[in-house]
């Protein structure tokens, strides 16, 4: 089975995490593992994350806002 990494930056996304995370881990035949960068919520998304540290592979952290771009780039 192939596994996939996914690059994610949030910023202040607790509307859609859950759902975007959920579709994740639904993936069928492929191993799903996710890096985050958290763009410096002040929402609930760093909570959101934690909680689905303990679901799934994903690994986050969060930095200082800085915008998408460099965000992703620091992912990259």
């Amino acid at each position: 089975m192939h596994t996939v990494t996914i690059l994610m930056s949030t910023y202040n996304g607790e509307k859609y995490l859950k759902d975007q995370l959920n579709s994740l881990i639904n993936q069928i035949g492929v191993n799903i593992s996710v890096l985050v960068r958290d763009d410096g919520s002040t929402d609930s998304t760093c909570e959101i994350l934690e909680e689905y540290r303990n679901r799934m592979v994903l690994t986050w952290y969060s930095g200082e806002n800085i915008g998408s771009a460099r965000s992703f780039l620091h992912l990259i």
